[in-house]
């Protein structure tokens, strides 16, 4: 896969890997535990916002793929629960093992509140998630259309080239290049 097609997907992961980033950053500098709900609840309010403001070109492949079809709005709370949860452990996990693995360098004694300086823990993941679907959705409409171009440019060139047949052509039979205008031994 050339990495121009791989570069939507890879920006649409920056908000994942920014919150569970967060997540560790946080368990090293023995911030309060609280963060941990916080990141899951943010990245969950991120995904919302992202699927209304940003949605993927992918998301609707059959009114894309058929010009007839009815377009279906996507649900946006749709997975809501999962998400959150799966985030609430995913998170907890890392911050956990990050606190654990900073505990073996350091005195560890983690702060028994949110402070207005957890705010970055936040709000920064939350920044790049939401840039980088807005670039990846950017990039995914623009390669999709120069697919499409070039899929209607190749069926334009297949119906040009079906014109009437011409028994004074040339032909394949069996990989040999038959030339009608030859004689025949």
């Amino acid at each position: 896969m050339p990495f121009a097609l791989f570069f939507p997907f890879l920006l649409r992961l920056a908000g994942p890997i920014a919150f569970l980033g967060a997540a560790i950053v946080a368990g090293v500098m023995n911030r309060s535990f609280v963060l941990v709900p916080l990141l899951a609840l943010a990245a969950t309010a991120t995904t919302i916002i992202i699927r209304k403001v940003t949605p993927s070109p992918a998301m609707n492949l059959q009114s894309m793929l058929d010009p007839n079809a009815a377009e279906v709005k996507p649900n946006l709370f749709k997975g809501l629960g999962p998400r959150f949860a799966m985030g609430l452990v995913g998170y907890a996990f890392a911050f956990g093992i990050a606190a654990l693995i900073a505990a073996v360098f350091q005195a560890t004694e983690f702060e028994p509140r949110v402070l207005g300086s957890d705010l970055a823990f936040l709000i920064v993941p939350a920044l790049l998630a939401f840039v980088g679907a807005w670039v990846s959705a950017r990039l995914g409409l623009n390669q999709m259309a120069g697919m499409m171009g070039e899929m209607q440019g190749m069926f334009s060139q297949m119906q040009t080239g079906q014109g009437p047949a011409n028994d004074d052509d040339a032909f394949t039979v069996e990989g040999e290049v038959i030339d009608p205008d030859e004689p025949r031994s």
